[in-house]
């Protein structure tokens, strides 16, 4: 069956909170994705498609560094239970990180996985001087585009209070 990667669509947020809580197995990443949605915080959000449903998303989030909107926010990225590991998640974390690319945007931060992110581009390293409510080798950063700035304090959106 065939997946394919589109912009999410207003419509799509009950069923995006619905697969982000299977994928997680809890409703907390289902409530993040509502909130960055309603605070108007949501950058990009996109999701994969197999013609039948949503089968993957990932949301893109600002970030302010000293204060100003200087760098985007990976997460969360979710893929259907059963359609876990078959590509859907690195696809749609390229097309987005190509997508935000294209419109200018110089550095995203992630916390996840350090043993996937890094197959991204992303790395601890990049991360570490700059001030976040969380450090260690989960807490990665990617540039992506000349200009991006090299330290600073990160505000995150209130949806990750």
């Amino acid at each position: 069956m065939s997946t394919w990667i589109r912009p999410a669509h207003a419509e799509d947020i009950d069923e995006i909170a619905k697969l982000n809580d299977a994928a997680f197995g809890q409703s907390g990443e289902g409530k993040i994705v509502r909130k960055l949605k309603r605070d108007g915080d949501s950058l990009l959000s996109l999701i994969a498609h197999d013609d039948s449903r949503i089968v993957g998303h990932i949301e893109f989030f600002r970030i302010l560094v000293d204060g100003t909107p200087r760098a985007v926010g990976l997460g969360p990225v979710s893929a259907l239970p059963g359609r876990q590991r078959q590509g859907i998640g690195s696809g749609l974390i390229r097309t987005g990180l190509l997508a935000l690319e294209g419109a200018g945007e110089s550095l995203v931060f992630v916390l996840g996985h350090a043993d996937y992110y890094p197959r991204f581009g992303f790395s601890a390293e990049t991360a570490a001087p700059f001030r976040a409510p969380w450090s260690g080798p989960a807490f990665m950063a990617r540039v992506i585009n000349t200009g991006a700035p090299e330290a600073g304090e990160l505000t995150y959106p209130p949806a990750f209070g």
